[in-house]
């Protein structure tokens, strides 16, 4: 079987590795278009599209309209010789449904009379203007299977008038890099040494509640301390929620740090802090970080907030709070900090989860199961 694919995410060389476990299957070949640039949502910084070192399957860097735009970017000229040649089977596209570039694809695969299928992640119930309301239900009546990320995604698209089949295959993390273990040098060299730590990474944003956590760690014994690993808009109030809370000591920034390093300070932790909270337009989509945690056998506490809860029931490697109560999170916080044992116990339960059904090589199978079972 071949597979071409468009993914905008895969501008980044470590997104790429689900295809290549695609790739590996059996009988299957893969070719990629990605944009040849973007723009980071996060600080609008331009970056050139990279290749990840064992995929040996042709990437198509190419040029885009509207770098960074998730509804507008779109290539104003595919590879079409090289796509002719390859002559795929089907086409999967991990760009929204009301997408330009969903739309391109799903063309595409119209002209060539294959298979569609597009993935998504929007997990809100939003009305779009024309065209682009046009634009998702044409991707809902087209698509062999409409994937989504998440249970309430695939809701989502139903209660929009999806009648095609739907299928939730989540997001898959590495096992290679993600693995159990301490990093004692690095624990002492932040000044963590001999502390229980409870942690947080990703973006210092509003929704993300990551004041929740400083509020929860006040309530906590002295020997607690929190590693805050990220960066974002919200930090000189985090830097002054600590103060006011009296444990600015026991908080400790690190600043961004890049995704091939993510995992030596994960593996500083005990446990792992995602607070997110809903927000009128957005609530958490997935939360990688939790499946992150559980690979280097680390339990988890997240809030209830969009997927998180769903993550965290499926794996059994965490607890569940209320999302916006502190006094909840501190109280979940305070079990496990007082129990080792019980950490880890759902470190264990979570981490079994994830090289079961979280792994790249997993989510690939899964792919490929439907794939395979398609029809024009």
């Amino acid at each position: 079987m071949k597979i071409l694919a468009v993914s905008h995410s895969c501008i980044v060389d470590v997104n790429q590795r689900l295809f290549i476990e695609l790739n590996r299957l059996p009988d299957t070949r893969v070719e990629l278009v990605v944009p040849y640039e973007w723009v980071s949502e996060y600080d609008g910084k331009r970056f050139l599209s990279a290749h990840h070192p064992e995929a040996t399957f042709p990437i198509h860097h190419v040029p885009v309209v509207k770098p960074g735009h998730i509804t507008f970017h779109c290539y104003p000229r595919l590879p079409m010789a090289a796509i002719r040649r390859f002559a795929p089977d089907v086409i999967y596209s991990t760009q929204e449904p009301w997408s330009l570039s969903n739309l391109q694809f799903l063309l595409l695969a119209k002209q060539l009379k294959i298979p569609f299928f597009f993935h998504t992640n929007q997990n809100l119930f939003k009305n779009y203007p024309p065209p682009f309301r046009w634009f998702e239900q044409l991707s809902y009546r087209a698509a062999g299977t409409a994937l989504s990320y998440s249970e309430e995604a695939r809701q989502v698209m139903i209660k929009k008038g999806l009648k095609r089949p739907s299928l939730v295959i989540p997001y898959a993390t590495s096992i290679e890099q993600f693995q159990p273990g301490r990093e004692e040098p690095l624990r002492q060299e932040l000044g963590l040494a001999g502390a229980v730590v409870i942690g947080y990474m990703g973006r210092f944003v509003p929704e993300k509640g990551v004041e929740l956590i400083i509020q929860a760690l006040a309530k906590l014994p002295d020997t607690v301390k929190l590693l805050l690993v990220g960066s974002g808009v919200e930090e000189a109030r985090l830097r002054a929620e600590a103060a006011e809370r009296g444990v600015a000591e026991r908080v400790v920034f690190t600043g961004s740090v890049a995704h091939n390093q993510a995992d030596r300070y994960m593996r500083c932790l005990d446990i792992l802090v995602l607070p997110s909270r809903t927000a009128s337009n957005w609530k958490e989509q997935f939360g990688r970080v939790l499946i992150e945690a559980l690979a280097c056998k680390i339990p988890v506490v997240g809030s209830d907030s969009g997927e998180i809860p769903n993550v965290i029931q499926a794996t059994g490697g965490g607890l569940v709070f209320p999302e916006g109560d502190a006094d909840a999170l501190a109280k979940c916080l305070g079990e496990l900090v007082a129990s080792p044992e019980r950490r880890r116990e759902l470190a264990s339960t979570g981490y079994e989860a994830v090289h079961d059904r979280y792994t790249f090589e997993a989510v690939a199978r899964q792919l490929h199961t439907v794939f395979s079972q398609s029809r024009y």
